[in-house]
C-alpha cells in the first residue's frame, strides 16, 4: 500500500505537485543559458534581466470572437536580445567572425529561431527582438515558460516566437 499524505493522495503524487508548484515560483526558475561567449556557458536569471532594465512593448491585434471583431492589447516586459548579448560580452568575440555569426534561440522542446549578427546589431529591426519575462505586468504565463522571445518587427510573427526559451547560442563561422 502506498504512503498517503494528509489529503489521501499517494505521497509521490503530492511531491510531484509540490515540485511543479515550486518550479513556477519567481527566483526558482531554471536560468537561461548563453553559449558561445567565452569558454563556459553563462547563466541569466529573470533577476539579471530586471537589473539590465525591463522595457514594456505593447502589441495590439484584432481577433474575431463569435463574429465580432475585438482589439486585444498585450503588454510584454523584457530585454532586447542585442542589449542582453552586449551585457554578456558578445563584443569580445572576433569582430570579423561575429559579422557572419548566427544567433540561435532554442526552446525546451527543441524549436529554434535564428538571427544574423547584422539583423540584430546593424538594422533597426534588431531592437524589436525581445527576450520576454512578463505579460501584462505579471510573470510569463505557463504556456510561455520563464523566458520567451518575440521579433516584434517580423511581418509574420509566428515563426520567430519562441516559447520556453532555455538557450541562446552564438555560432561563429568555422
Amino acid at each position: 500500500m502506498p504512503l498517503l499524505c494528509p489529503f489521501r493522495i499517494p505521497l509521490n503524487a503530492a511531491l510531484a505537485v509540490l515540485m511543479l508548484s515550486l518550479a513556477n515560483l519567481p527566483g526558482l526558475a531554471e536560468p537561461l543559458r548563453i553559449l558561445g561567449i567565452g569558454p563556459d556557458a553563462k547563466h541569466v536569471t529573470r533577476t539579471d534581466l530586471a537589473a539590465i532594465g525591463i522595457r514594456v512593448i505593447k502589441d495590439a491585434r484584432e481577433i474575431n470572437v463569435n463574429g465580432e471583431t475585438k482589439r486585444l492589447e498585450i503588454r510584454y516586459g523584457g530585454v532586447s536580445l542585442p542589449v542582453l548579448l552586449q551585457k554578456q560580452g558578445i563584443e569580445t568575440l572576433d569582430r570579423y567572425g561575429l559579422r557572419a555569426a548566427t544567433i540561435l534561440v532554442i526552446a525546451k522542446d527543441g524549436y529554434r529561431a535564428s538571427f544574423s549578427w547584422g539583423e540584430l546589431f546593424n538594422a533597426a529591426a534588431g531592437e524589436s527582438v525581445t527576450v520576454i519575462t512578463e505579460e501584462n505586468g505579471a510573470p510569463n504565463p505557463a504556456r510561455e515558460g520563464d523566458f520567451s522571445l518575440r521579433a516584434f518587427s517580423d511581418l509574420r510573427p509566428g515563426p520567430r516566437h519562441v516559447r520556453d526559451v532555455v538557450e541562446i547560442r552564438i555560432e561563429l563561422p568555422r
